[in-house]
């Protein structure tokens, strides 16, 4: 029996490809709309994160500067524009997709030893390519238009200047166009000094000290005089009295008393002991930089040329500890006694082109920082500072500029002191048992007796700038 076939089949073969059709064109336009979204979205958010990129260049580029001023400073800023005390570049255009930076700086503060505190603003602008409206919007509910996750896109005026002014204080509001669309993101750092006395004792190459019965440890001096209270947990200063650190730039390193702090080296075999009451790390390498007299003092006065014989010199005014008093002298072989001016704080800079073989006497509310060219050779005694507080009597030697020369610090027992030094490129020997009260940065330390360390914490605030480091770090999210 032979059964006819009807046109069933064919009618679904056509229902099929009609589906499939419908279906490739719901595909393809999803498609297509997605390729777009995708590739304005992807541009826009590359934009979004080079403009960071490029403000941070920009802060990098003001670091640099800000560092010259230490260890360049007749070249610090070069280029750039002056305009009451704050610095600012020419925008630069770098990288494959011409990103854009400019950066201004300002010293804000000034600290107790003079030195600057800088504020770096610093702005990157990079291009938004592909099109012109904002895209990845996030919508608060169906019917309410959210805030755009890249709201800061410029397509035809800087809305920052439009809002804020130029420089972001409400002043000089004005509308100004943008060459091309763009993304501008804007940053602010804080670049703050890095004084010398951050620790007791810091040593580029080698330690040897302190005596058998001798100790390093530490006390803050704004919590009145030093004592000994580091064995006694239920002193009220327990906390001030560990800070005695010693930080050592090589291997070497030869233990005697005690150490009421950490020690670190850089490749040494310093193991756990009795002696020594804090952490012990033998892979801290660090570097120091030469010294170099600064560059920011006023002129020299005439009235003080050498120190030889009995010479006591009272200032003309008080100065400040950004302006000091300042003498240029060619040698120090006598006694030298600084008084203050009134009962005002006095503060006095001496620069010794020569060696330092005399003595000191520095009366309460006196400053002085002596900068040397040479070497030190005096008796404890010889280095007087009534106050008692080691940051009114600081020492810089200036390093030699021949690098294979060393500077030597030479000091003998009897006495005992309150002083820091700083000096990179010096030898200090230390003989007998003075009792001293104060820091020191050198190249080796070598102590011959039972000399103790006293640490005064409040040091780690005090001394002449020797670098700068980034303290704080934020985005301007207007």
């Amino acid at each position: 029996m032979r059964i006819k076939q009807g046109s069933d089949s064919g009618s679904a073969l056509i229902c099929v490809l009609g589906t499939i059709l419908v279906l490739s064109l719901i595909a393809g336009n999803v498609l297509f709309n997605c390729i777009t979204r995708y590739n304005a979205a992807s541009g826009q958010v590359r934009g979004w994160k080079e403009s960071l990129y490029a403000a941070e260049a920009g802060g990098d580029l003001a670091y640099a500067e800000i560092r010259k001023t230490v260890f360049d400073p007749t070249h610090a800023f070069s280029g750039w524009t002056n305009s009451g005390a704050v610095y600012s570049n020419s925008p630069a255009t770098f990288g494959r997709d011409n990103l854009t930076t400019s950066a201004t700086v300002d010293p804000f503060y000034y600290d107790s030893s003079g030195n600057a505190w800088y504020r770096i603003r610093a702005k990157g602008v990079a291009p938004v390519l592909g099109l012109t409206r904002v895209t990845m919007d996030d919508r608060v509910d169906p019917g309410t238009r959210g805030d755009s996750l890249l709201r800061k896109i410029d397509f035809k005026y800087d809305h920052f200047i439009a809002a804020y002014g130029p420089n972001g204080d409400n002043s000089g509001k004005a509308i100004v166009s943008v060459s091309r669309p763009q993304i501008a993101r804007r940053v602010e750092l804080i670049a703050a000094p890095v004084t010398p006395f951050e620790s007791p004792i810091k040593v580029l190459t080698s330690f040897y000290g302190p005596g058998s019965a001798a100790l390093i440890d530490s006390y803050n001096s704004k919590n009145g005089p030093y004592y000994f209270g580091a064995d006694n947990p239920s002193d009220p200063h327990y906390s001030d009295s560990h800070s005695g650190d010693v930080s050592v730039g090589g291997a070497s390193f030869d233990l005697g008393g005690d150490i009421w702090g950490n020690v670190t080296t850089n490749g040494g075999n310093v193991t756990p002991n009795t002696r020594i009451h804090g952490t012990i790390d033998n892979n801290v390498p660090f570097t120091i930089p030469p010294y170099v007299m600064p560059s920011n003092l006023p002129p020299p006065s005439p009235s003080l040329t050498k120190i030889t014989g009995n010479v006591t010199l009272t200032p003309s005014t008080a100065g400040s500890s950004g302006n000091p008093n300042f003498y240029l002298v060619s040698s120090f072989s006598g006694k030298l006694t600084i008084d203050q001016v009134g009962t005002a704080e006095t503060y006095v800079a001496i620069h010794v082109t020569g060696d330092i073989t005399g003595s000191i006497d520095v009366k309460p509310n006196v400053h002085v920082k002596i900068y040397f060219d040479g070497n030190v050779s005096v008796k404890a005694q010889d280095i007087v500072n009534e106050s008692g507080l080691a940051g009114n009597l600081q020492f810089y030697g200036i390093s030699p500029t021949d690098p294979t020369a060393t500077q030597s610090i030479d000091i003998a027992s009897p006495g005992n002191f309150s002083a820091t030094f700083y000096a990179p490129s010096a030898d200090f020997h230390i003989n007998g048992n003075p009792d001293v009260t104060g820091a020191i940065v050198c190249k080796t330390f070598y102590e011959n007796g039972n000399a103790s360390w006293h640490y005064d914490r409040a040091l780690a605030a005090e001394g002449e700038r020797i670098d700068y480091r980034i303290v704080s770090y934020v985005e301007d999210m207007r």
